[in-house]
């Protein structure tokens, strides 16, 4: 449970930043209800990546790439929820 707890801490911290990143976080919400699920998506699959090795604007590509499918998302009929 430690581990859920954190991550809904750490989701909420990076709401409350100015930057493009508290854009992002702003309303982001833990939905993975499965406990051993969760600790494969943090540790085991973002845990393990070299995020400094990855070349370019990575914050530039993350936003383009929300606001793509953001677009989609429109274009498909699905609603923006607040």
């Amino acid at each position: 449970m430690a581990l859920e707890e954190e991550y809904r801490r750490i989701l909420s911290e990076h709401g409350k930043e100015t930057t493009n990143l508290g854009v992002v976080f702003r309303k982001a919400q833990n939905r993975i209800q499965e406990p051993t699920l969760l600790r494969k998506l943090v540790v085991d699959l973002i845990g393990s990546e070299n995020w400094s090795s990855i070349g370019g604007d990575l914050n530039g590509d993350a936003y383009e790439g929300l606001l793509q499918k953001s677009a989609s998302d429109v274009k498909s009929g699905a609603a923006a929820r607040d």
